[in-house]
């Protein structure tokens, strides 16, 4: 074992490798969850947020010579991971790219998993859409809205284009601000026959200047459900393999 890569669905200080009061985790906030497991498994154990783990998956793998990538998981909540020059950018305390807590006015007086009202999460989320499509059509989570979806259910696909209108209006500022060379969707709303990518696409053209979308790709995950697997090997090698831990072998073998 040389080494146990670990992604949650919540802000992570990189300093730390401790959750930073994560919405839809109640009781992790500042848990020590590296030193929890590092007790056990005698090998480096690296945490980091599961939207950063995808997008590093993502960039490295289907889009090695993009300089920049955001990526956005839509499932119970939502998430983005920024990719800049192949490095995760965390942000000060780990809280770059927690979009889903940004508030937008179709929201107000929808409450979130995070306890307050008005959040994107509230309104555009797979669970969200669930909440709305459970009493017509049973549904209770985000798989539940996309089988809805891939079924032909009118009232599925409807939500699911206006989530994606929702997203893409709060991605205008996104691009505008980073100017990313690719745009991926991933999470469970990527597999809704494209209605989730379709709604997205239409705003965020409308509401962002030319210059920022002129050279920007926008596609679905490719990798799926394995994305934050394997961003978190991709975590682990290039950990194992940086120059600081070859160092360190090599200090410990000349001893």
């Amino acid at each position: 074992m040389c080494g146990i890569g670990i992604g949650i669905p919540g802000p992570v200080n990189s300093a730390t490798s401790r959750a930073v009061q994560p919405p839809i985790m109640p009781g992790w906030h500042d848990f020590p969850i590296k030193k929890v497991v590092q007790a056990r498994i005698a090998a480096p154990v690296l945490v980091e947020n599961d939207a950063n783990l995808m997008a590093l998956a993502e960039s490295q793998l289907n889009y090695p010579d993009s300089p920049s990538m955001l990526y956005v998981k839509v499932a119970t909540g939502i998430g983005a991971g920024i990719v800049i020059a192949g490095e995760i950018y965390d942000g000060v305390d780990g809280g770059a790219g927690d979009i889903g807590h940004i508030k937008i006015p179709a929201a107000a007086g929808y409450r979130c998993n995070c306890g307050s009202e008005g959040c994107l999460a509230a309104v555009a989320s797979g669970s969200a859409i669930a909440r709305r499509l459970a009493d017509a059509h049973g549904a209770s989570s985000s798989r539940d809205v996309v089988r809805l979806v891939q079924n032909g259910v009118a009232d599925a696909v409807t939500a699911t284009r206006d989530a994606g209108r929702l997203i893409g209006g709060v991605l205008s500022t996104a691009v505008s601000l980073l100017n990313p060379g690719v745009l991926v969707l991933g999470g469970d709303m990527a597999q809704t026959n494209e209605h989730f990518l379709l709604g997205l696409r239409e705003v965020l053209y409308q509401q962002t200047q030319p210059l920022a979308t002129r050279s920007l790709q926008v596609a679905a995950s490719q990798l799926g459900d394995r994305a934050g697997i394997l961003g978190a090997a991709i975590l682990v090698r290039e950990h194992v393999f940086s120059p600081a831990s070859v160092n360190q072998v090599v200090a410990r073998h000349q001893r």
